[in-house]
């Protein structure tokens, strides 16, 4: 596992971190859904999480991004986003009314997905991803009313490159509630790909930012929050990433 963190000067209360593991393992994708039970593999995921730190004066918004490469040997499916929080926070009640709803909605699919995964043998792994992302969704803050935190699929070009992934965006309400530090994290798993055309890149590195919105914006690491940023306004973690039953 890699860690990286930056801030936004060097006499700033605001920094960002990343971390998570730097040497993943892709599989094929056809092996999720194999008729041989035996050449099924288990469910393989990774756990990639930021955490934001801002000083006393909590922002109006918060946006944190993480972008994965569009390289030629293996892709990223976005499985589950979370946004960890500590309880009991000063809104404990309300919270634990709207996680209960939001687990309430949730059992019906996991226990079903588990019945599947118990009697249909093919797949194997169905059952250990609905164990996993329910038990990311219980340690996750709740959606509260207008306050509620959202994510949403995004690319970038980034230096010239492409760049996929995820962004979060955190309301006031939800920043006061958890302090002065709040954390989220992607649950994500890697598949084996063929370069569709060559002179592609083999590598290359998970890249985080964020901004603060209030009186003033702030962007972590300083830099611009655009289309054409280059690799140095971001955050880095190295990724390489081998196929399954391969050393290199």
């Amino acid at each position: 596992m890699v860690a990286r963190w930056d801030r936004s000067g060097p006499d700033d209360d605001n920094w960002l971190e990343i971390y998570g593991e730097s040497d993943p393992v892709s599989v094929p994708l056809t092996s999720l859904f194999h008729s041989d039970e035996k050449a099924s593999p288990e469910f393989t995921a990774y756990l990639y999480v930021w955490t934001l730190g801002y000083g006393r004066d909590v922002p109006d918004r918060a946006e944190v991004r993480l972008l994965f490469p569009a390289v030629d040997n293996w892709r990223v499916k976005d499985v589950q986003a979370v946004v960890y929080h500590l309880p009991p926070v000063q809104a404990e009640r309300k919270w634990r009314t709207a996680l209960a709803d939001d687990l309430n909605a949730l059992a019906p699919a996991v226990g079903l997905a588990g019945e599947i995964a118990a009697n249909v043998a093919p797949l194997p792994g169905l059952s250990a991803a609905s164990a996993a992302i329910a038990h990311l969704k219980l340690r996750s803050a709740p959606q509260v009313g207008k306050d509620a935190w959202y994510v949403r699929r995004i690319h970038r070009t980034v230096g010239g490159a492409q760049y996929y992934g995820v962004e979060w965006t955190l309301p006031r309400e939800l920043l006061k509630q958890v302090g002065t530090r709040v954390t989220g994290a992607l649950l994500v798993q890697y598949f084996t790909a063929e370069p569709v055309r060559g002179g592609g890149r083999p590598d290359g590195s998970l890249l985080s930012q964020a901004r603060l919105t209030g009186d003033r914006v702030v962007e972590l690491p300083a830099g611009p929050w655009d289309a054409a940023a280059t690799v140095d306004a971001f955050v880095t973690l190295p990724l390489r990433v081998t196929a399954q039953g391969t050393d290199e």
